[in-house]
């Protein structure tokens, strides 16, 4: 049963409440802020009536969806929810965030292009987990791309046209500290022509739709008009393709039919049931001396696969020879959770599509479970070292050198405000402090040592729980960049620290092979 016009606008509109909601909750859990959002309107226009919200610089992350929405969306950000969030992600200075938020340029933005596509990443991931939890027959979504500038000068790079009829749901969306900013979520009216429909209604075929009809389809595509070719980069905007994902692209026209080889008009009326040697290969048949190619009586020549086999999996495991699937270097840790299979288009259930389906549908052997199960209780480093916000960076420097560590919390009377790691001391000092440089050493210098550790501490800080496993430990280590977590109980109390040094000595214990003596550092050594 097809839903009408404002059904179909509430469900809608509802699901994108829920979206942006749980993006709010996805940013404000990782980097420890207050976020909002709330719904100013939902209403069908044309992509004209758009502009007036988004007049200048903006952020366009397009959405390729497949399932109860087909198609691809629009999430739009404005010059400053541009800013705000790219800035919140790569943790800039509150000031230089401000004054971007007002004044900021397009190569500003294009600074920060790493930055909002890593929030593009993060909000297709919000929506996607929302969708799949309320939406029946969703399929998945994918980001294909990510537009900074002015998008109305070049529609055609968002995939856009001023006349396009659209369903758009807007909001207010807003961080501590920071002014509020606004957002919306753009749907053409095509991609919503199925969407709350039954799903039997969706499963059923068309009576046309018969084995006759497709010479007739076949001969549709030669009427379709090419798109419009690479558009010229422009100072207005760029576009940042999606690696691994299919983006904005012209049209191509259909290829012409081969003409078939004379020599050979039965090999393709052949059923293939009735071939079934066609197929057998020189492992099936030992007695046969003969290349793969003229093998077997079947019809035809037998074409041999150039891909070697992959092995199949002993007792529910991949065995380690297969071989590695390629992953493009390039891309953001999130760009790879959410990457279409270059081969097949789709997406795997567990978001990594460069990954196969054995590996995915396979488990760790026992031993490597029990492993990423051990709890951070076990792991973590429990004498920790503090120093209080005032302290000066040289005096955490010598409580470096004095307890061997390479990392000191920040905060008074037990309450953890900071975290100071020797990445922070060397950023914060001056090169000429350093033992080869020493030469050119001025007393000016030496006033980088007086700075106070609030300056220049991490800030908010990423703690786990006693009980948070390995795996989820490394997770966050590899989506966030740290390499130290502090453990704290429910009341927020610190117990101890987790750093990637502790997580690499498991490891390696594992091996009963090797043994330790003495206490291994946290850190490489500070030569200041």
């Amino acid at each position: 049963m097809a839903a009408t016009a404002t059904d179909i606008l509430s469900r809608i509109a509802e699901l994108s409440d829920a979206a942006f909601a749980a993006f709010c909750d996805d940013i404000g859990g990782m980097f420890g802020v207050e976020m909002h959002s709330a719904r100013q309107k939902v209403e069908t226009s044309t992509v004209r009536a758009v502009r007036d919200s988004f007049k200048k610089l903006s952020v366009v992350h397009l959405t390729k969806a497949d399932g109860a929405v087909n198609g691809t969306f629009h999430l739009v950000f404005d010059h400053g929810g541009l800013f705000i969030l790219s800035g919140v992600i790569v943790m800039l200075p509150e000031s230089r965030i401000l004054e971007e938020a007002k004044r900021g340029s397009i190569e500003d933005a294009t600074n920060l292009q790493d930055a909002a596509r890593e929030v593009g990443n993060l909000l297709v991931g919000s929506w996607d987990r929302i969708f799949r939890e309320e939406c029946p027959g969703h399929g998945h979504f994918v980001k294909t791309g990510t537009f900074l500038g002015k998008p109305w000068e070049k529609p055609e790079q968002i995939e856009l046209q001023s006349d396009t009829q659209v369903v758009v749901v807007t909001y207010e969306m807003g961080i501590e500290s920071y002014p509020d900013f606004t957002c919306a979520a753009v749907f053409p009216s095509a991609v919503l022509e199925g969407f709350g429909e039954d799903k039997a209604t969706q499963a059923e075929p068309a009576p046309s739709q018969t084995p006759a009809a497709a010479p007739q389809a076949a001969e549709k595509p030669a009427q379709t008009q090419p798109a419009p070719g690479p558009v010229a980069p422009q100072p207005s905007g760029v576009f940042f393709p999606q690696p691994g994902a299919a983006g904005p692209q012209p049209a191509q026209e259909p290829s012409p039919a081969p003409t078939p080889k004379p020599a050979e008009p039965a090999a393709s009326a052949t059923p293939a049931s009735q071939t079934p040697q066609a197929t057998r290969t020189p492992s099936q048949d030992t007695g046969n001396s003969s290349s793969p190619a003229t093998a077997g009586p079947g019809p035809g020549p037998q074409i041999a696969s150039l891909e070697p086999p992959v092995p199949e999996a002993a007792g529910g495991f991949l065995p380690p020879t297969r071989r590695s699937p390629l992953v493009d270097a390039g891309m953001l840790p999130s760009e790879l959770a959410g990457a279409q299979s270059r081969a097949s288009g789709a997406v795997s259930p567990g978001g990594f599509a460069f990954l196969d389906a054995a590996y995915i549908q396979s488990q760790p052997p026992a031993p490597l479970a029990e492993f990423l199960a051990t709890p951070a209780s076990e792991v973590m480093e429990k004498d920790v070292v503090w120093a209080g916000p005032e302290d000066t960076v040289q005096d955490v420097i010598a409580k470096m050198q004095q307890q061997n560590v390479g990392y000191v919390l920040i905060g008074v009377n037990g309450a953890l405000e900071g975290l100071v790691s020797n990445s922070n001391i060397q950023s914060a000092v001056s090169l000429y402090l350093r033992p080869m440089f020493a030469k050119w050493h001025r007393p000016q210098d030496d006033a980088t040592l007086g700075v106070k550790v609030k300056w220049i501490m991490s800030r908010p800080v990423r703690t786990v729980r006693p009980d948070a496993t390995l795996a989820s430990m490394i997770e966050t280590m590899r989506r966030c960049g740290g390499r130290c977590l502090p453990v704290v109980d429910a009341k927020g109390a610190v117990q101890g620290i987790v750093t990637v040094f502790d997580i690499l000595l498991r490891v390696l214990e594992s091996d009963k092979s090797i043994s330790f003596k003495g206490r291994p550092p946290q850190a490489p050594a500070l030569l200041i």
